[in-house]
């Protein structure tokens, strides 16, 4: 294959795509009536979302503990690197 058939394939018109039927709308029905939960339901429900609001300060109070360690290690390298620039060799 020749670099002038390549430029001649890059360059050349593309076959338009076969369009699909537009799609059918299905009919709305107006006498729908929303779900009623069971106070027990209800009582799951909520006892999942406490779940996962519990889960939720847990992981943010470990993200806290280790930023206060990572800022705690920067302090203690700050102060040696000055305590290193204290430090003159001759």
């Amino acid at each position: 294959m020749s670099i002038f058939t390549r430029i001649k394939n890059i360059f050349r018109r593309k076959k338009p795509k076969e369009e699909l039927p537009p799609l059918e709308e299905l009919p709305k029905e107006s006498g729908e009536k929303p779900v009623e939960k069971s106070p027990e339901a209800q009582r799951m429900e909520f006892s999942d979302v406490k779940a996962k609001l519990d889960l939720v300060l847990t992981q943010l109070d470990n993200i806290k503990t280790q930023n206060q360690m990572m800022n705690e290690r920067l302090k203690a390298m700050e102060k040696t690197l000055t305590e290193m620039r204290g430090i003159r060799y001759y």
